[in-house]
């Protein structure tokens, strides 16, 4: 690439814990529901390629499932004949073997790639033909949301989201970190250059890690350090599994799915607690995710989460959220956003010092070269809505 645009110093190449990515940017994890049977396609390998080819460093994938009863939903491996889309698992002999290709077809065009491994936790839907009764959902207390949130439900969700009864047991919580070990182990047995845990936007790792999710009294719940000892085992299983020479990232955000006003923590020092623990279990870089960059944190502070995390602990920080899109704040993810060049209000927080990595999502989506443009100062494409439509892998 060449060393005269604006973006120079996110194409510098960067070493964490003996990986050297080949620049500073990053694609971020964005479903595509395309496997079906959990196998990622020659389609999907293709589609991650393109990203690799325009220049990304790195690719995050979509999220993966872990092995678990209560991590399949409205994309289930069991669709009969007429599934056409389905969320990719890292667990059995065909689904590995189509990672395996999509590893190589990456590393065949330069980049580097880790699975973004989640577990659905109370986010869970039911599959086609399914009922909510009918479905198994992992929660900490059993309990979806506030009072407020909750009462938004319709009768029959409501019933099948808040079960207090039905929060997990030990049993249960021992098999699902056993289960996020076991996939990180198959990941890096088919190549995959680090593992990417999804610890934010409502899901299950999340949901522990929250006050209005968690509210159990036991060794799994607490106050907000209390509450983060689920995240901590998961991590410390995971490096157990792939060792010291695999780098963990981990994803989190304040906002949730259905509350994008959430805040996982409500002061520096609680940021500062929860980070500090997840980086002494083995996490090497953060990615804190926004749904805007631009959005400030705390009262009385412009600093954004990426900002706020890298001035809390000593780790690289990945900034996640708006990067060539802009829409607001409580619209659907799933309407088209606006084009926008924000690129040198981007270079300007870099070079402030408030991230180290730059996660770059619906843009890349949208086009795989949108790295290769900002370098040149192309005009970037206008949104195709189709590339938000599962299934989507152009």
């Amino acid at each position: 690439m060449s060393s005269s645009s604006r973006i120079d110093a996110l194409l510098e190449p960067v070493t964490v814990r003996g990986v050297k990515f080949p620049n500073r940017v990053i694609m971020s994890p964005m479903t595509r529901g395309a496997s079906p049977n959990g196998v990622p396609s020659p389609e999907v390998a293709a589609y991650y390629r393109r990203r690799a080819e325009g220049g990304v460093g790195a690719i995050f994938t979509e999220s993966v499932f872990i092995e678990d009863k209560g991590t399949m939903g409205k994309f289930d491996l069991e669709g009969g004949e007429d599934l056409k889309i389905g969320w990719p698992v890292m667990f059995g002999d065909a689904p590995l073997e189509g990672w395996r290709r999509v590893v190589d077809e990456v590393h065949a065009a330069g980049g580097l790639i880790f699975p973004q491994l989640m577990h659905l936790g109370i986010q869970r839907t039911p599959a086609k033909g399914q009922a909510w009764s009918d479905i198994h959902i992992s929660s900490p207390s059993g309990i979806w949301g506030t009072p407020e949130q909750i009462a938004g439900l319709d009768e029959e969700k409501a019933k099948a989201l808040n079960c207090p009864e039905k929060a997990m047991t030990e049993d249960e919580i021992r098999a699902v970190i056993n289960a996020f070990a076991e996939a990180a182990a198959n990941a890096k047995s088919v190549g995959f250059d680090g593992i990417a845990l999804h610890g934010g936007h409502g899901y299950l790792i999340d949901n522990f890690m929250r006050e209005e999710t968690n509210l159990r009294t036991d060794d799994w719940g607490g106050d907000h350090v209390g509450r983060m000892r689920f995240a901590v085992e998961v991590v410390r299983a995971v490096r157990t599994a792939i060792g010291d020479d695999t780098l963990i990232s981990f994803r989190f955000s304040q906002w949730t799915h259905h509350d994008v006003d959430a805040m996982l923590t409500k002061t520096p020092e609680e940021l500062q607690d929860i980070l500090q623990l997840l980086a002494d279990a083995g996490v090497d870089i953060f990615e804190a995710s926004a749904r805007d960059f631009r959005d400030p944190v705390y009262e009385g502070s412009p600093l954004n989460i990426s900002a706020w995390t890298r001035k809390l602990v000593d780790r690289p920080v990945v900034m996640v959220g708006g990067t060539g899109v802009r829409r607001e704040r409580h619209e659907s993810a799933l309407k088209p956003p606006q084009v926008v060049d924000n690129v040198d209000e981007i270079m300007e927080r870099f070079a402030a010092g408030e991230f180290d990595f730059l996660a770059i999502g619906r843009a890349l989506l949208n086009d795989p070269n949108w790295l290769q443009r900002a370098r040149t100062g192309e005009p970037f494409l206008d949104f195709n809505p189709a590339c938000l439509k599962m299934g989507y892998v152009e």
